[in-house]
């Protein structure tokens, strides 16, 4: 289908939700990109941008196209869910959801922490973690690393950093689903409900925490952000310094979860590249790296028009919710030979968008890079032979606007006995 009308009008009948999406959204955006790159699509209620030209335009341009409500409900919400939430056009301010200057603020206050020289000396303590948790399941020569080893993984480090306990990290995740859950409202009202009681608790949660943790400070990021909340005239709002750390836990964990069972999947299903990496570990920043760019972990990145645009040959309204897709434009043919290919040798695979650009270039890409990189060199290094289970075949995660998966059965040579 090449013309631009109906190819549009099919689009916009596409469910975004549905199983062929989750498999395999690339072949839509491929079309698209040729004929229709900017178009409105009903299940997700928004305009989707497919190109990567269109897409860097929108992320630079903050005046036009607003992050504020990136984390609002994309449908009217139930009277049952606004009774438990509040008013729903209310927001928390996180660096995912404020324009500059406030976003240029708080970034200024997390800045120190998540700087590269920062991260960099977190490497041994990263890589501890990963051992412990290989430790706890390397003689039994199977796993699903999800579970496993992926989630704990990246919840333990970003914990950490916030000084979280350990035992709470489950339920953070949960909640932090929730969250998400209430932005996109595509289930049942009973199901959402439910979804809003656990957002609530979520808010609650880390009001309790920054309460005690004002009486007895840690060496944490969270205790430096109460300071940063006491200190000067760029300090944190109540309400700043309640949602700051409940977006860190959301994104600091879920996107590096993804990407580090995309890179497996894509490694393990690739005997040279395989091998390749098992001889020279140098290669696995690359690996990483491709892995970002072909696979990435977030499918889309969302503003809000501020005034009517154009944009992509067509004109959309103020107030309109855009999602840019950069999982489209990471396989763009003008930008990649061969963009299908997995290729960790492509000399230009950093130019990828899966990190954003401009003023919310993601902060915490130097973590997500190390995260990633070091996973796979523990798992590379410690289970011989590691290879997926073919009686399991992985299996991708449904949650709305990411792209990773859910289960990841794999088998590995047992380890000697002592």
């Amino acid at each position: 289908m090449t013309e631009p009308d109906a190819l549009r009008a099919a689009l916009a009948a596409e469910n975004l939700f549905g199983p062929e999406h989750i498999v395999d959204p690339y072949p839509l955006y491929a079309q698209a990109r040729r004929a229709a790159p900017v178009f409105f699509n009903a299940s997700a209620s928004c305009w989707m941008v497919t190109r990567a030209e269109d897409i860097v335009a929108v992320l630079r341009d903050t005046e036009r196209f607003s992050s504020k409500y990136l984390m609002s409900p994309r449908t009217p919400l139930a009277p049952e869910i606004v009774a438990l939430l509040g008013d729903p056009d209310a927001r928390l301010p996180t660096l995912l959801t404020t324009d500059p200057p406030d976003h240029t603020r708080l970034r200024g206050l997390l800045s120190k922490g998540f700087s590269p020289q920062r991260i960099a000396a977190m490497e041994p303590e990263i890589r501890a973690i990963a051992d412990a948790l290989i430790d706890g399941f390397i003689a039994d020569a199977r796993a699903d690393l999800v579970p496993r080893f992926a989630f704990p993984f990246t919840s333990f480090v970003i914990g950490d950093m916030l000084g979280m306990p350990r035992a709470d990290i489950a339920r953070l995740k949960r909640w932090s689903d929730d969250w998400i859950r209430i932005v996109w409202s595509v289930e049942p009202v009973e199901q959402l409900v439910e979804a809003a009681r656990g957002l609530v608790a979520f808010r609650r949660y880390f009001a309790e925490v920054i309460a005690e943790r004002r009486r007895r400070p840690g060496d944490d990021l969270l205790s430096a952000l109460i300071q940063a909340h006491l200190d000067g005239d760029a300090r944190l709002s109540e309400e700043e310094l309640i949602a700051v750390p409940m977006q860190l836990i959301m994104a600091g964990h879920e996107t590096t979860l993804h990407l580090i069972s995309n890179a497996l999947v894509l490694l393990l299903e690739r005997p040279a590249h395989l091998a390749a990496a098992r001889a020279d570990r140098g290669l696995l920043e690359h690996v990483v790296e491709e892995a970002l760019r072909l696979d990435a972990p977030v499918l889309w990145i969302s503003r809000r028009t501020t005034v009517e645009v154009e944009l992509g040959g067509v004109t959309i309204p103020a107030g309109a919710t855009l999602q840019l897709a950069v999982c489209s434009a990471n396989r763009e043919e003008r930008l990649f030979g061969e963009p299908a290919t997995f290729d960790p040798c492509r000399p230009n695979a950093d130019r990828h968008l899966s990190f954003g650009r401009g003023t919310h270039f993601c902060l915490g890409a130097p973590l997500a890079r190390l995260e990633a990189r070091v996973a796979l060199e523990r798992l590379l290094a410690r289970l011989p032979n590691l290879r997926l289970d073919p009686e399991q075949p992985p299996e991708r995660a449904t949650a709305i606007g990411f792209r990773g998966y859910a289960r990841l059965a794999a088998l590995w040579d047992a380890p000697p006995g002592p």
